[in-house]
């Protein structure tokens, strides 16, 4: 039916091009052809989409004066909720979704303080920050120490599944509200990693995160690598912009100045962004007052808006911004303030490339909405949004052989399966557990039900017989694995160091 009726349509758009006076006449012909249906046939949501799209179409172009699309699909969207009210979340939903990725409508009060609450540091009981990116949810910053942390849950992981609820699609409040939980009890998260085929599944207790953690700092002590006296860097990690980073980051700014230290490292990889004001008091440290930190480019010139910094400093410090493909929004605002304004130098990888400023309007009944009114501009003019910032210097990390020397071969005497003891079983978590695949005691010999679950997904990928026994063809692949495995060496942060010309102290 549609190819008829766009012959139809190009038939009526070719005559009316030479007399409209001949248009009622092609309709009148070929109204059976464009209206004609088999009723023994139903069409599929996509047909029925494209077909009013194109009869909206062409009623845009040869119906009375007044007429335009952007009428008629007001009109027929009005008259569709009035007769069925219970499609308004379901139009609603789509309104904001066709914007892009990052606008979202919230349904009720719940969902939107599940949104706040990220913002705000309320980040659950496993200690994750957590991003969204092209319709999935991406693992950002993990706390020092925190469950998912210990768990082996890491940067970049894509969530998969919450108590075996899937995620895929799901929006940030669905995965908030299923990840976060009471203290103490036990969350099944199933990831999907780059490199590693199906999902990993982590068994997570969740404990109290006590502090709303946005900023981590420490002082990293070493030599001048010319001529071996003392030297000092301050490492600062920014994991999220929420309400407190500024605050934070002042305490941080606090033992810099106490030690009289000028050489900076502001880590913002794996941060997906946050409160844009964080950001810009932030940068506000270092890029020099009165210059632009960054613009809000609108879609009216009269909502536009230029940030500027209010810096009454006159230090200067050596400053190095680490960055990845995962430091998007807010970090990369922080990125381009500091590095067009000739404050500090980027390292690390290409960012994400998210330029664009969300709004939030409460609507009725404790609903709301987020919506992206406008783009960021960098101090120099260029918009980032899916470009991203390419780093001063690139540099991407480098993954060398595992240290496995503490840890020892099976002894291949014996299969073992759930509810037995022995040594060579706290040999499989240890190893597990570097793998992050197993959270629990490692030094406990006891075959427990998360081994078991750590086993089957092992075996499952790698050809074997996926039903969590611990046989003699497992030990040898589990070991084999483990002389395989690499691990990450952070050449990004070694590079700051480099270029301050300091080495590190053991």
């Amino acid at each position: 039916m549609i190819r008829k009726f766009r012959r139809f349509l190009a038939a009526a758009l070719a005559v009316g091009c030479m007399s409209l006076n001949f248009v009622p006449a092609v309709y009148a012909e070929d109204e059976a052809v464009a209206t004609a249906t088999d009723e023994s046939n139903e069409y599929s949501g996509e047909f029925i989409a494209e077909y009013v799209n194109e009869v909206i179409d062409f009623l845009a172009v040869f119906a009375k004066d007044g007429v335009t699309s952007n009428t008629l699909y007001r009109a027929a969207l009005t008259e569709v909720l009035k007769t069925h009210p219970e499609l308004y979340e379901q139009v609603m939903t789509a309104l904001l979704s066709s914007i892009d990725d990052y606008s979202v409508f919230y349904p009720g009060s719940d969902e939107y303080n599940e949104f706040i609450s990220q913002l705000e540091g309320s980040i659950g009981g496993i200690g994750i920050t957590i991003n969204e990116v092209g319709g999935k949810l991406v693992v950002g910053s993990i706390y020092n120490e925190s469950p998912a942390a210990k768990a082996g849950i890491l940067p970049g992981d894509v969530l998969y599944s919450a108590d075996g609820v899937e995620l895929f699609g799901a929006d940030l409040t669905t995965a908030q509200s299923l990840i976060r939980g009471e203290i103490g009890t036990q969350v099944v998260v199933g990831v999907v990693r780059e490199g590693i085929e199906g999902p990993l599944y982590f068994t997570i207790t969740r404990e109290e995160i006590a502090e709303r953690l946005s900023v981590s700092y420490n002082l990293i002590e070493g030599k001048d690598d010319i001529d071996s006296s003392p030297r000092k860097a301050m490492y600062i990690r920014i994991y999220s912009f929420m309400d407190n980073a500024a605050e934070q980051f002042a305490e941080a700014m606090k033992v810099v100045e106490e030690n009289d230290i000028t050489d900076l490292i502001i880590d913002v990889r794996d941060n997906g962004g946050g409160y844009l004001n964080e950001a810009v008091e932030i940068a506000g440290y270092f890029v020099p007052n009165g210059k632009t930190i960054v613009m809000e480019d609108h879609k009216a010139d009269m909502f536009d808006v230029t940030y500027t910094s209010s810096n009454t400093s006159d230090k200067k410090y050596d400053l190095v911004v680490l960055v990845n493909e995962n430091t998007a929004s807010a970090s990369e605002i922080l990125a381009a303030a500091i590095r067009e304004n000739d404050a500090g130098i980027l390292i690390g990888t290409t960012t994400f490339g998210k330029g664009t400023v969300q709004n939030t309007m409460p609507l009725k009944d404790g609903e709301a909405m987020k919506y992206t009114a406008a783009y960021y501009l960098t101090p120099l003019g260029n918009n980032i949004d899916q470009i991203g910032l390419t780093p001063d210097s690139k540099v991407e990390n480098t993954f060398i052989p595992f240290d496995h020397s503490g840890y020892s071969d099976f002894d291949y005497a014996a299969v073992y399966e759930k509810g037995m003891t022995d040594p060579n079983v706290a040999k499989a978590k240890k190893i597990f557990a570097v793998w992050g695949l197993y959270a629990g005691n490692i030094d406990d010999p006891y075959f427990d039900d998360e081994l078991e679950a750590a086993i089957t997904y092992f075996q499952a990928n790698r050809g074997l017989f996926p039903y969590g026994v611990l046989d003699l063809t497992t030990q040898r692949e589990v070991y084999k694995a483990l002389l395989e495995t690499r691990q990450e060496v952070d050449d990004q942060l070694d590079a700051a160091m480099s270029h301050f010309g300091i080495i590190p102290n053991e």
